[in-house]
């Protein structure tokens, strides 16, 4: 299969599906000779993740089209509040988690069963992972080992990894098993803004070296991508979609003395601006000459900050923090509010979006 091909189809929206289904298949004549299945392997960090619902869309388009996708996840994610359609396509089924035993005594046990099952069907790929001269410490820490062995006999068309930092751990993975499918790598944000800061300068290396093709977010992204040493031709200005007809239409009126319903959603952490937000609101409060109050949908590590913060600035009668919510809700939430309020900034840590 030539990726040339797809460069500008692989999309990281909802629409993603049907912009690889008809490009690779059309480029790939063995596939369409044979008459088979794409098939399409994402390597993500945690799954699911509420936040992230962008990745289960990417995987209902792509199986509503009749790809065959399968997930490979290094961390176990949490199946509260996410996206009905994980559930709809029975994701979970078509998951395979890489995590291992943190502890070296259990993980060297646990291994035994994926060792033998390399010795019988694939010796020379089990010598190659756990050769230190070539891998050294994924290999001494057997970690390539529970990285490599669920990929065993499987083959793809495409590996679409999220997130630089999944895909650089994943570069020895495709390296060891010698897969020939492309390796495709979608950046988000801080794996090419906080990474960029406090790693070094080499932390890409080995990635730029086995990608294929890169997508971003933004032209900025682009240009510090780049700057970073990613080859320019590679590197597609691709940022995530939604599909608008899922968010209905309705007109909003607001006559006076009407109260100002405003919404805001996403993770708390410092680069999405919620105090930023609070702080403003108190101003709001204190200025607008109508009613005005917010719902907060969203969690994070930040959570008992805001709180406190909302409280301090005496905000208890503006600001309703809702939690985390399914996209569903939250779409249901939209049509009973009149401006979204979606702040953004660089966290002290160089984080952004």
């Amino acid at each position: 299969m030539r990726l040339d091909h797809v460069s500008g189809e692989l999309s990281c929206g909802s629409r993603y599906g049907s912009s690889v289904t008809e490009s690779v298949a059309g480029s790939d004549p063995t596939a369409a000779a044979e008459g088979r299945t794409l098939r399409v392997a994402f390597v993500v960090g945690i799954f699911p993740v509420v936040s992230e619902t962008f990745v289960i869309d990417q995987v209902a388009e792509l199986l509503e089209r009749g790809v065959a996708v399968e997930i490979f996840s290094f961390n176990r994610g949490d199946q509260e509040n996410v996206s009905r359609r994980y559930f709809e396509h029975d994701m979970a089924a078509r998951t395979t988690y890489l995590d291992y035993p943190l502890g070296w005594g259990r993980r060297f046990v646990h291994a035994w069963p994926r060792i033998i099952r390399l010795a019988r069907a694939r010796p020379a790929l089990l010598r190659r992972i756990l050769n230190p001269l070539r891998y050294g410490r994924w290999a001494l820490s057997l970690k390539l080992l529970y990285w490599a062995e669920p990929f065993s006999g499987r083959d793809f068309d495409v590996v679409h990894c999220h997130f630089g930092t999944v895909a650089r751990d994943f570069v020895p993975v495709h390296d060891a098993l010698g897969l020939n499918a492309p390796l495709v790598t979608t950046f988000y944000g801080i794996d090419v803004s906080k990474v960029f800061r406090e790693e070094s300068p080499r932390f890409y290396d080995e990635l730029k070296r086995a990608c294929s093709r890169y997508f971003v977010m933004s032209e900025d992204m682009k240009r510090r991508v780049v700057a970073s040493g990613f080859p320019p031709e590679q590197v597609h200005v691709h940022p995530v979609s939604v599909a608008v007809e899922g968010y209905p239409f309705k007109i909003r009126t607001l006559a006076d003395g009407d109260e100002l319903r405003l919404m805001a959603v996403g993770r708390f952490v410092e680069k999405k601006g919620f105090d930023d937000l609070l702080r403003a609101l108190a101003i709001v409060k204190e200025r607008a000459s109508r009613p005005v109050s917010c719902v907060i949908v969203g969690g994070g590590p930040l959570e008992p900050e805001l709180h406190e913060l909302s409280v301090s600035l005496g905000l208890d009668d503006v600001v309703r923090f809702a939690g985390l919510r399914p996209v569903e809700e939250v779409v249901q939430l939209f049509t009973d509010m009149h401006l979204l309020v979606q702040p953004s900034k660089t966290a002290a840590d160089g984080d952004m979006e």
